[in-house]
C-alpha cells in the first residue's frame, strides 16, 4: 500500500501512453459505473503558472514540526498539515504546467529552465513532506494521520527514508538531459536527395498521397532522415543510459530494467517473466502484423487528411454519448474548460500524453499532430486516459493505477470507438478500421520489440551506438517489421531514435504491448454484443488502484494477456474475424503472378507492363522478379511498349547501364545537362534518367553500372521512364495504368 501512495507523486509527471461543446448527444446512453469527483470550474487559461518557493514551504514544515512534542497541539498540527498537503498539490500542479509549456515550446530555454526548477522544487517538497509524515506518526500528535493513512500505509511512512543527495542530483541531471533531448528533437530534420529537401511530412506525402516516388526511393530517403536523427541523438542517448544505470544502482537494482519495471511502473511481472510474452509475439502476432499491413488501407487519402486541433474532437463528439453518458460528461468537461492542446504547432515536441493538474482535479490532454490519421487515433487513445483520470480521485493521498492498466483504458477506447467508423468515415470506414486494428496489433509487436532492444542496451556494458543500431536492425527482422534483405531493415536499425519513449520513459513501451493484447478482449466481445462490451470496458476502467495488471482482468471475468496460449488464440481469432487470409488471397489473385506479392515495391510496375502485354511469366505463372534480365527480354519489353514488334533473340544478361542506354535511345530522352550524380559512372544516359527521377543510386552515391539488371528493376525503370516522357498519353491507356496500379498497390 505504501509504495502505491508514494507512486502517486511520480504519476503526475509520467506521461500516460486532443470551442464549444458539441450538442449532438441529445439522448446519451445512461451508465453508472463511476463515482463522482470534484473538478474545478476554472478554464485552463485561468490556471497560471507560478514558480514555487520550496524554501518557504520547507520553513512551514519546520514550524509544524515544532508543535509535535505536545499532544495538546494535535488539532493545530492537523490544520497546518492540511495546508502543507495543499502546498504539495500546488507544487505538483506547477510542475505539470511547466511540463506542458516545455512541450509546447521545446526549443525555448526558459521553458526548459522552468521545468527543471519546478521539478526540483516538487521533489524537494515531496521528500520533506514524507519525512514530516514520518515524524508526525512517531509523535504524540500522530493519531490523526494514522487514521487517515490506515495501518499499512502508516507503517510504511513511519520508517520512511529520505532521498539521498546523490539521488536528488541524478534526478536533476536526468531532467536536464530530457530537456536537451526535447530541444534537439524539435529542431527541423531535413535531408537533400537529388536536389530536393525532404522531411518526414513531405516524404510521406510524396509516397502515400502523390505517389511521386516508389517504395525503394521512399526507403532510401527515410534511411537518410533516420541516419540524420541517429547522428544527432545517439550520443545524448548513451549519456542517458549511463546516468540511468547509476540511478538503478543507487536504488539497489541490478539493472535499470529491474528498476523501471518495479519502481517506476509498478508492474506485477518482471523483465524475465516477459520473455515468454515476447517469444509468443514473434511466433504468433508478428506474422499477423505482416499480413494486416498487406491490406490496402494505407492507399486511402482519408489516412492523410488533417485531424489536428478541433477536427478530431468534432468527429468524435456525436458518438461519445452513444457509448456512455459518463464518457460524455468527461468529454464535455474537457472541451468546455479547454483542457487539451492538439493544435498544429512547429514548436511542439513530438509526443502525445494525458496528465493531471492535481490541485484542480483536472486532467489535460496534449498531442503534437503527425499530419495524418494517427492524430485522430491518438485523440481517441488519449481520451481513454482522460476519462479514467476524470473519474479517479487525485488527492495528495490517492494511489495511482498501474500504467499497464491505464494503457488498457486508452487502447480499449480506440478499439471500441472503431464501431462508429462507418458512420464517421462513410465508405472509407473499413480502411480506417483496418488502420486502427493494425495499429494495435503493431503496438503489441512494438512493445516487445522496444522492450527487448532496451534490455539489450541497458544490459550490455559499455554499449556503443553501432551495437544498438545493429541490434535494432536484427530485432526489426525478428519481429516482422522488415525482411532481412529489405532496405526497411536498415531504416529500423536507425529510426529507434524517433520514438520519444526511448529517451523520456525507457521500458515503458512494453505497457503498450501487453495492454493492447488485453484491450482486444473488449473488441472481440463487441463483435457479439457492442453495448455489453462497452459496459465491460467501463467496469474495467472503474476498478480502483489496488488492482495490478494481471488481476485486473480477473476482476472483470477476462483472461490475462500474459496467460499461456493467450496470444496464439488472439492471433487465430483476429485472422478469422477479420477474414485476413481470404482478403489477402483475393489480392494475390489480382496480381496475376504467383511470385509477385501485392505489397512488393516492384508490383505496380510489373503488373502495369503485364497488363499492356510487355512482359510475361513462365509456364507456372511466376514472373521471377529477382532473376537477371536477358537482352531479348529487355529489348522486347521496351519495343512492345512503343508499339513495335521485336525480333531479337539474345539470352545474354543485360547490365543496369546497358538497359539505361537502351531506354534513353529508344524513347529519345535528351542527355543530362549537368554532371553525373553517381560516383562510379559518368555515363550521360544514367545521368539523364537520374535527372528525371527514374533511377537512384546506392549508399555512397554508387550506381553499380555493371551489375546485372533484375527483371523487377527492368520493369520499374521502363515504366517510370515511359511515364516521365508522357508515353501514356491517351485517356484509355492512362486509365488502364491507374486501374492496374490500384490493384497492385492494394496492400502496399
Amino acid at each position: 500500500m505504501g509504495r502505491k501512495l508514494l507512486a502517486a507523486f511520480m504519476a503526475v509527471t509520467i506521461l500516460f501512453s486532443l470551442c464549444p461543446t458539441a450538442l449532438a448527444n441529445d439522448s446519451p446512453r445512461q451508465t453508472a459505473f463511476f463515482t463522482s469527483q470534484t473538478h474545478t470550474e476554472l478554464d485552463y487559461s485561468e490556471m497560471a503558472y507560478t514558480r514555487i518557493n520550496a524554501k518557504s514551504v520547507l520553513a512551514e514544515m519546520e514550524e509544524l514540526r515544532a508543535l509535535l512534542d505536545d499532544s495538546e497541539n494535535a488539532a493545530a498540527a492537523e490544520e497546518r498539515f492540511d495546508m502543507l498537503t495543499t502546498r504539495y498539490q500546488e507544487a505538483q500542479t506547477m510542475s505539470v504546467l511547466a511540463e506542458l509549456e516545455a512541450c509546447r515550446n521545446a526549443a525555448d530555454p526558459q521553458a526548459a529552465k522552468e521545468l527543471e526548477l519546478s521539478r526540483t522544487a516538487c521533489t524537494a517538497i515531496a521528500n520533506a513532506l514524507f519525512q514530516l509524515m514520518r515524524d508526525i506518526l512517531r509523535s504524540p500528535c500522530g493519531d490523526f494521520l494514522e487514521d487517515r493513512l490506515g495501518p499499512s500505509a502508516a507503517a510504511y511512512y513511519r520508517i520512511y527514508t529520505p532521498l539521498p543527495a546523490k539521488q536528488k542530483s541524478l534526478s536533476q541531471q536526468e531532467t536536464a538531459l530530457i530537456s536537451e533531448y526535447r530541444r534537439i528533437s524539435a529542431e527541423p530534420c531535413t535531408v537533400e536527395y537529388f536536389g530536393r529537401d525532404w522531411d518526414m511530412q513531405s516524404l510521406n506525402q510524396a509516397f502515400h498521397q502523390e505517389e511521386a516516388i516508389d517504395a525503394a526511393t521512399y526507403a532510401e530517403i527515410y534511411k537518410m532522415l533516420a541516419q540524420e536523427m541517429n547522428d544527432r541523438l545517439g550520443g545524448l542517448y548513451l549519456r542517458m543510459v549511463q546516468l540511468r544505470r547509476n540511478i538503478a544502482a543507487l536504488y539497489g537494482c541490478e539493472t535499470y530494467g529491474d528498476y523501471a519495471y518495479r519502481m517506476l511502473y509498478r508492474r506485477d511481472y518482471s523483465p524475465q517473466e516477459i520473455e515468454t510474452f515476447r517469444q509468443d509475439v514473434q511466433e504468433y502476432i508478428a506474422p499477423l502484423n505482416t499480413a494486416l499491413h498487406a491490406l490496402p488501407y494505407l492507399k486511402n487519402n482519408v489516412c492523410y487528411d488533417d485531424y489536428s486541433g478541433e477536427i478530431a474532437l468534432d468527429l468524435m463528439a456525436p458518438y461519445i454519448g452513444q457509448m456512455s453518458s459518463e464518457l460524455l460528461e468527461s468529454f464535455n468537461y474537457m472541451r468546455e474548460h479547454h483542457l487539451y492542446d492538439t493544435a498544429e504547432s512547429e514548436t511542439k515536441t513530438d509526443t502525445g500524453f494525458t496528465t493531471v493538474l492535481t490541485l484542480y482535479g483536472a486532467p489535460f490532454l496534449f498531442n503534437a499532430p503527425a499530419h495524418d490519421l494517427f492524430d485522430f487515433v491518438t485523440t481517441v487513445h488519449e481520451f481513454g486516459h482522460y476519462n479514467n483520470a476524470y473519474w479517479s480521485p487525485w488527492g495528495w493521498l490517492s494511489p495511482a493505477k498501474s500504467h499497464d492498466v491505464m494503457e488498457v483504458h486508452s487502447q480499449g477506447m480506440e478499439l471500441l470507438f472503431s464501431h462508429y467508423y462507418p458512420q464517421i468515415f462513410g465508405r472509407d470506414g473499413q480502411d480506417v478500421t483496418d488502420y486502427q486494428i493494425t495499429s494495435l496489433v503493431e503496438a503489441i509487436c512494438q512493445g516487445a520489440y522496444y522492450d527487448e532492444l532496451q534490455q539489450f542496451v541497458y544490459g550490455t556494458k559499455n554499449v556503443t551506438l553501432q551495437q544498438i543500431n545493429d541490434k535494432a536492425r536484427q530485432l526489426s527482422v525478428a519481429y516482422g517489421f522488415a525482411e532481412e534483405d529489405s532496405p526497411m531493415a536498415d531504416v529500423y536499425g536507425l529510426s529507434w531514435v524517433q520514438v520519444s519513449h526511448n529517451f523520456t520513459q525507457p521500458f515503458y513501451y512494453i505497457s503498450y504491448g501487453v495492454s493492447a493484447a488485453g484491450a482486444f478482449a473488449f473488441w472481440l466481445e463487441a463483435q457479439r454484443d457492442y453495448p455489453a462490451a462497452v459496459d465491460s470496458y467501463l467496469a474495467y476502467t472503474a476498478l480502483d488502484a489496488s488492482y495490478d495488471f494481471r488481476e485486473s482482468f480477473s476482476a472483470v471475468g477476462m483472461t490475462s494477456p500474459l496467460a499461456d496460449g493467450y496470444l496464439k488464440k488472439l492471433a487465430e481469432t483476429l485472422r478469422q474475424t477479420l477474414r485476413v487470409d481470404q482478403r489477402l488471397e483475393a489480392l494475390r489473385n489480382a496480381t496475376a503472378f504467383t511470385d509477385v506479392s501485392s505489397n512488393s515495391w516492384y508490383a505496380p510496375y510489373v503488373l502495369a507492363l503485364a497488363e499492356l502485354g510487355c512482359v510475361k511469366g513462365d509456364e507456372s505463372g511466376a514472373f521471377r522478379p529477382g532473376d537477371s534480365a536477358a537482352w531479348d527480354t529487355a529489348m522486347g519489353a521496351l519495343l512492345a511498349l512503343t508499339g513495335q514488334e521485336p525480333e531479337l533473340e539474345d539470352s545474354r544478361t543485360i547490365s543496369r547501364l546497358e538497359f539505361c542506354q537502351m531506354v534513353v535511345e529508344v524513347l529519345g530522352i535528351p542527355a543530362a545537362e549537368g554532371p553525373s550524380p553517381f560516383s562510379d559512372t559518368d555515363d550521360s544516359a544514367a545521368a539523364a534518367l537520374a535527372e528525371l527521377g527514374v533511377i537512384s543510386g546506392y549508399d555512397g552515391g554508387a550506381f553499380r553500372p555493371d551489375s546485372a539488371l533484375t527483371r523487377a528493376e527492368m520493369c520499374a525503370i521502363l515504366y517510370k521512364a515511359a511515364e516521365a516522357v508522357s508515353l501514356f498519353e491517351t485517356k484509355d491507356a492512362a486509365e488502364d495504368m491507374e486501374d492496374t496500379e490500384a490493384a497492385a498497390d492494394a496492400a502496399a
